[in-house]
């Protein structure tokens, strides 16, 4: 700010005095010519150019006194006023425009409505003065009227523009007054975290606690005193206080030895200088940050390390660490040593000049300690509160992103539900404290809409969905547990009649916006149910039970839901035989009206790939159907048993060829294909996936129960593994 009235107060000055002296030489001229007389000429320059020396004096006094703009204006309107009374008009507005340029370098637009109502008083006395002594009439007013319209016109336009300069340099104000003091958080943040990093390495040997802080500060000093400029000295206090990051590379146990170091122990150690330059090179935020660290060690007669660098080859921020960094060492008590005594450190230092410090820097701290102005610093404290301070600030500029981080961990992005770990962790929680019911969600035909309209359209299906399910009651917990899975609690859901409800509810949400929305028109969802009581079950248990409830929901169609009841186990999967021979009826078109029903995709899909194998191969295909299923007893999770699925997918593919085909015929059925083979060759393969299979997964947990058929005869035989 000062600088800048500084700046302005140069200009006007130096502008007022080219005006004075330009007149002056013109009113010189009129006097050689007889058109002024020389006491007029001395009345002018006492009334133009006094102001005008006085002001002058005034600047260089002090530049950047605000009030000299006062003056400087006083100053010109005297002028102004002198000219007007003793000229013309003419002459009169050939100060106006000098002077509002003046005006207007202030951007004060009171300044500018004060001048001209001045002017414009003094002018209509003049027009005034003109019509008592009768040396304007109405008839011969034209020169006045002008005059007084080419005032208001100057000064009104001036005061109008000037007022919006003002508020556009005052929002600029305000906002590099913003940016200032960002500038001035962002740089005490990056000096705090810097401290903490100097605190941490420091950490390291026991003996140099807080020494980094202690050859920073001093450092500061030292260039304070050769009169280095305020950044300059903050610069280095950043610089010096990462001089021993290279440390970080050096083994504890070199670092905190007791004794002489050995050769290679001694190299060990040099090398921290090398070490921390490289950490510290790519930094670009603060100049000459890799230099400190570097280059500390280097002596000013070339025997330092570790490039040997000699009196002036070395960097000047270096030299002054160099100074800094012997000092705290002769100060503090180290492994090898106790601290020297006041005496003994002033001679090292005297000493010192010239071979290995730099003479300028030691001679600045040797006044320094001689005049008892160097600042001890009380490391231990400074390093805890300055490490409180970053943790602080530090922890206000990661709020934000932690919070978002936190929902991005709990939450899915697309939905808005809970995730699956998160959702899970909840209803497990949940389950234990309260009875409920566990309803699992399942889009029908997703993978069709998908491919057919796009994955837009997919996304709008699953936002539905969970919108439908918020509307079944306000305290369900929803989360998505895959691609198109969604499992939700409703907490003290005592009945199956209030469960059905419900899912009747929910069914007819969707109905209802499949109808009123042309997007929405194939929006199929069907729906596993299962009750839970206090603590009776695991959640894992009832989620498997809910699982088994929605396929056998999609078996009737889809868009239908299933309560799971203990007295279903008949039609528990692990008797996939009747599954296979469904498949079989359903593949030859044998099937009876009462199986016609059992229509969902993944059956579909198998349907069609067999058929058109058996097409290509005469009817010579050999089928197998897997399923998965837990031992008795076995308390298994999703989690577990989609892993398990995932080893026997890899054992069929390792096992098969290329002709082949494996689908998918449920979540825990899989269906592979062989094409050409009969029964015989079939088991074959069975036996060499079964065999990789339990290479890979040795629980036992879960068994693979398989089916075989062979398409060419109406024999099949099963096993189980």
């Amino acid at each position: 700010m000062d600088s800048h009235v500084h700046k302005i107060n140069r200009d006007l000055v130096v502008g007022w005095m080219i005006i004075v002296g330009i007149l002056f030489v013109s009113y010189v001229g009129e006097v050689m010519k007889g058109e002024r007389t020389l006491p007029y000429l001395l009345v002018f320059m006492l009334v133009t150019a006094l102001p005008a020396v006085i002001c002058m004096l005034l600047y260089f006094k002090k530049p950047d006194m605000v009030r000299l703009r006062y003056y400087i204006v006083a100053g010109y309107f005297l002028m102004y006023l002198f000219s007007m009374m003793t000229g013309s008009t003419s002459m009169v507005f050939s100060y106006i425009l000098p002077m509002l340029s003046f005006l207007v370098l202030y951007h004060q637009p009171g300044l500018i409505l004060a001048t001209g109502a001045a002017s414009m008083a003094v002018n209509l006395i003049s027009v005034g003065l003109k019509f008592l002594n009768g040396s304007m009439t109405l008839q011969s007013s034209k020169d006045g009227e002008i005059q007084l319209a080419l005032l208001f016109l100057c000064f009104g336009g001036s005061y109008v523009a000037t007022k919006l300069y003002d508020e556009i340099t005052n929002e600029n104000t305000a906002y590099l007054h913003m940016l200032d003091e960002k500038n001035n958080q962002i740089q005490k943040m990056t000096l705090q975290s810097i401290a903490t990093i100097a605190n941490t390495i420091d950490a390291k040997d026991e003996y140099t606690q807080g020494h980094s802080k202690r050859v920073s500060e001093y450092s500061a000093a030292i260039a304070e005193e050769l009169g280095l400029s305020e950044d300059e000295v903050q610069n280095i206090r950043f610089v010096a206080l990462l001089h021993d990051i290279g440390k970080i590379g050096v083994p504890d146990s070199v670092l905190n030895k007791p004794g002489k170091l050995t050769d290679e122990e001694y190299h060990l150690m040099k090398q921290h200088t090398v070490t921390g330059g490289e950490i510290l090179k790519d930094i670009n935020m603060i100049p000459g940050i890799d230099i400190g660290a570097k280059y500390h060690h280097e002596r000013y007669d070339g025997r330092g390390y570790p490039e040997g660098l000699k009196g002036q080859e070395i960097p000047f921020i270096a030299r002054i660490i160099s100074v800094a960094d012997a000092y705290d060492a002769m100060t503090s008590n180290r492994i090898y040593r106790k601290q020297l005594d006041n005496d003994k450190v002033m001679r090292e230092l005297e000493e010192g000049v010239g071979t290995q410090f730099d003479p300028e820097a030691a001679k600045a701290m040797i006044r320094l300690l001689k005049e008892e102005r160097l600042e001890k610093i009380d490391s231990d404290k400074t390093a805890e509160k300055e490490i409180a301070e970053a943790t602080t600030i530090l922890s206000r500029v990661m709020e934000k992103n932690e919070m978002r981080a936190v929902e991005d961990m709990l939450y899915d992005e697309l939905t808005g539900v809970y995730n699956r770990s998160s959702g899970e962790n909840i209803m497990k929680k949940s389950l234990k404290e309260h009875d409920g019911c566990l309803m699992f969600f399942d889009l029908d035909s997703f993978r069709k809409v998908n491919i057919r309209t796009g994955f837009v359209r997919g996304d709008l299906f699953l936002k539905e969905t969970v919108e439908c399910i918020r509307q079944m009651r306000d305290d369900v917990v929803i989360y998505r547990f895959g691609g198109d899975e969604f499992v939700a609690l409703f907490e003290d859901t005592k009945s199956e009649e209030d469960a059905i409800r419900l899912a009747e509810k929910f069914l007819r949400a969707v109905r209802q916006r499949a109808g009123k929305n042309s997007e929405l028109r194939d929006l199929s969802v069907s729906v596993g149910i299962v009750m839970g009581e206090k603590g009776k079950e695991s959640f894992p248990t009832l989620l498997q039970k809910a699982d088994r409830a929605l396929y056998y929901a999609k078996e009737q169609g889809g868009e239908t839901y299933y309560v799971h009841h203990e007295g279903s186990a008949e039609r528990d999967l692990c008797h996939s035989g009747v599954d296979l021979e469904r498949l079989l009826r359903r593949i030859r078109g044998n099937e009876d009206e009462s199986e016609k029903h059992y229509n969902y995709p993944e059956m579909e899909h198998t349907c069609r790939v067999v058929r058109r194998m058996a097409k290509e191969h005469d009817g010579c295909v050999c089928l197998v159907m897997f399923t998965l299923h837990e031992k008795e007893g076995k308390d298994v999770s999703v989690e577990e048993r989609d892993h398990v699925m995932d080893f026997l997918e890899q054992a069929v593919a390792y096992s098969v060829r290329k002709i082949d085909s494996v689908t998918k015929f449920s979540s825990t059925q899989r269906v592979l294909s062989l094409a050409d083979m009969d029964e015989t060759a079939g088991r074959s393969v069975i036996d060499h996936i079964m065999t990789v299979f339990f290479r890979m997964y040795d629980k036992k947990d879960i068994v693979v129960h398989y089916d075989l058929a062979d398409l060419s005869q109406t024999d099949r035989g099963s096993a189980a593994r």
